[in-house]
């Protein structure tokens, strides 16, 4: 009966029974083709991928070239992907001025207040004020700061970071979840119809609340202008979102005792404290100058041999932070072996593995490089929001982030709470290797880290493989002698199997975990 009913379900979602991994594609994955990929894309001469950069540029020409060389199709023409990116500065004057009852209270940028990178723009006078606690609604914690309150045209001030509790059935202690983030508790303020942000410290002790926001060139001139912050260009209104300090807390809240006295009840009680301030008002007046750069994926298709219409990604970002300043030993380029010239390593022996073989899966693999990912998974965006081949037929997609770090045979796989399919499909296949890894399902708080994410919010089944973070996380550090280049091969392998099984089974199941879209 089981039998009969996998049968069904195989003929009613347009797949087939899975075939076997094809053996002329299995003897492909070996260390030394890793080597020489992971020593290009991670050289100095690449300067550690930023995106943009013109090192950044040659690394998408390098996985380009690789997926003509092995055999896949370009995807309308081409194997590049464009997409814009927005440069920005804070365009200068920007003010901020504050009401309450009779007093006021002219702010002077970067003493008082800096917006953050994730800023809009936005001029408005006299909008009420209202403190929103930490600004989260969290439903699975049983913790919303909005409750009983209505934001509907008020500029909000909200607590940084989130409560910080012993039940880490709700929140974690001081391992925050997503709902720290800055970014979510914009979405969340617009939701409610806030139509401006002003954000504090969120004070345990007393100490003076400093101002950070974003180091603009436009207001520290030392800086150079390539450090301007990057946004996707938003079909959706940015809300003015503002770091303010002692002078601001002290005129609205009447001291930081009374800060520190507020985030302490509500990270002993997760109860939230939000309320209108009485005659407070807020003017603002916000202004971005934008500059257009451009940017790519790098994309390539082999196509299936039943259903060539649907598809799995395989996907790796290409890109990594660049140069920064010199460390003790003179170093000053990050050069991203790890992160994630293992992943890129691995999509493109993936991608010749499959595209060498003598058989070709049921559906279609598209292998993606992204760009962009380090600066906010914008390479992964631009391709769910404007895909080169329908979204609606991608049925899953296969991500490597960081790979090339195993130790004590440890790999860690994401998203297996909300994708099991694929998940139990990943350990059957882990088990039925000859050395099987130990894996561990430890990353979730990772998981809108990276570009499976960007998938995973249009509820696309996902996996993803990842072997920890490290000490040279994000530092001069991770470079190619310390990349464990057999288990980097192993991994890809895997996740190679994964894919294949993939484009064969019916369409996976996708278990929505709170906030996905």
């Amino acid at each position: 009966m089981m039998l009969i009913s996998l049968i069904f379900a195989l003929a009613a979602s347009g797949a087939t029974e899975p075939k076997a991994f094809p053996p002329d594609a299995d003897i492909r994955f070996d260390t030394v083709a890793a080597r020489r990929h992971l020593e290009y894309l991670s050289s100095d001469a690449m300067r550690g991928r930023d995106t943009p950069s013109p090192e950044l540029e040659t690394a998408a020409n390098y996985i380009s070239n690789t997926f003509k060389r092995v055999g896949l199709e370009p995807i309308n023409g081409s194997y590049d992907q464009p997409y814009d990116l927005e440069r920005l500065d804070l365009a200068l004057p920007s003010s901020l001025m504050l009401r309450r009852g009779t007093d006021s209270l002219l702010c002077e940028v970067k003493a008082d207040f800096i917006p953050f990178e994730q800023t809009g723009e936005a001029s408005f006078s006299n909008a009420p004020i209202l403190f929103a606690g930490f600004g989260i609604v969290a439903d699975e914690y049983q913790y919303n700061d909005y409750a009983g309150v209505d934001a509907k045209g008020t500029v909000i001030v909200i607590l940084r970071g989130e409560p910080e509790n012993d039940d880490t059935t709700r929140f974690r202690g001081k391992q925050n979840t997503r709902y720290s983030s800055l970014g979510d508790k914009l979405k969340t303020a617009r939701s409610q119809g806030a139509i401006g942000v002003l954000v504090i410290d969120a004070l345990r002790a007393l100490r003076k609340p400093f101002v950070s926001g974003y180091p603009w060139p436009s207001i520290y001139p030392n800086l150079s202008r390539s450090t301007r912050p990057l946004q996707m260009p938003d079909t959706t209104l940015r809300l003015p979102a503002l770091h303010v300090g002692g002078r601001v807390v002290n005129f609205l809240l009447d001291s930081v005792a009374e800060v520190v006295s507020l985030t302490r009840s509500i990270d002993s009680t997760l109860t939230p404290h939000s309320r209108m301030l009485p005659g407070a008002r807020a003017s603002f007046s916000i202004a971005l100058a934008r500059e257009i750069i451009t940017v790519r994926n790098v994309a390539g298709v082999l196509r299936g041999s039943k259903y060539p219409d649907e598809y799995v990604v395989m996907g790796a970002h290409y890109d990594h932070v660049g140069v920064g300043k010199a460390n003790a030993e003179g170093d000053s380029i990050f050069n991203g072996a790890d992160d994630n010239g293992s992943g890129t390593t691995g999509l493109l022996l993936a991608a010749e593995a499959l595209a060498s073989s003598s058989e070709r899966p049921a559906r279609s693999v598209v292998f993606v490089a992204f760009s962009g990912e380090e600066k906010g998974l914008y390479g992964s965006k631009a391709y769910v929001r404007a895909s080169p081949l329908p979204l609606s037929k991608c049925v899953a997609m296969t991500n490597m982030d960081m790979i090339g770090r195993c130790e004590f045979n440890k790999l860690s796989i994401g998203g297996n709470e909300r994708c099991p399919d694929i998940s139990r499909i990943n350990a059957e296949e882990n088990a039925a290797l000859s050395a099987p890894f130990d894996l561990a399902y430890d990353i979730e708080r990772y998981f809108f880290r990276s570009d499976q994410a960007s998938f995973a919010m249009k509820r696309i089944p996902v996996i993803f493989y990842f072997t920890g973070e490290h000490k040279d996380y994000h530092k001069q550090g991770d470079e190619i002698s310390k990349i464990n280049m057999r288990d980097l091969v192993a991994i890809t392998r895997l996740a190679t199997r994964v894919t294949w099984r993939t484009a064969h089974l019916p369409r996976t199941t996708y278990v929505p975990a709170g906030f996905e879209d």
